[in-house]
């Protein structure tokens, strides 16, 4: 896939849709409490390393930009079967949009919007975000540990 950016263990993604004329108030709102510091659904995928949602444009257009691990049809389907709601109340206020619960669908929408990814860095290409939170766990024990004896 050309709009796919792989470095070791991590995939790149970014796309951009056209917001409803009028939307792009709820659509903020809906991004903020989507994306809360606690994580939530996105949290739960337990594959992304990152993802991130600007409105430009003049509110007329949204960039979606994701880091993730795994394959992409796994990804997508992720976001179908696990976290419906919070893509229909993203995509919900974009042109076009098919819906999360038709998989294929909603595939074809978003990597149908997909665009080149010109430049790329990852730090950790071969970390999966599961590696990630297990070396700060054994970190966090480890601190811990130091912390009793000293």
């Amino acid at each position: 896939m050309g709009v796919l950016r792989t470095m070791g263990k991590i995939n790149a993604l970014t796309a951009i849709t056209k917001i409803i004329p009028g939307h792009a108030p709820q659509l903020r709102q809906n991004l903020e409490a989507l994306t809360n510091a606690s994580g939530g659904k996105i949290a739960s995928l337990g594959t992304i390393h990152i993802v991130r949602w600007v409105i430009f444009d003049n509110d007329t257009r949204l960039l979606f930009a994701t880091n993730f691990n795994g394959d992409v049809e796994d990804y997508m389907r992720d976001f179908a079967e696990r976290a419906p709601e919070g893509i229909d109340a993203i995509w919900g206020h974009c042109e076009g949009y098919p819906g999360a619960r038709d998989y294929p669908k909603l595939r074809d929408y978003i990597l149908g919007s997909a665009i080149e990814t010109t430049g790329y860095y990852c730090a950790y290409p071969e970390a999966t975000v599961q590696d990630i939170l297990k070396a700060l766990d054994w970190k966090r024990k480890f601190d811990g540990f130091l912390d009793q004896i000293g």
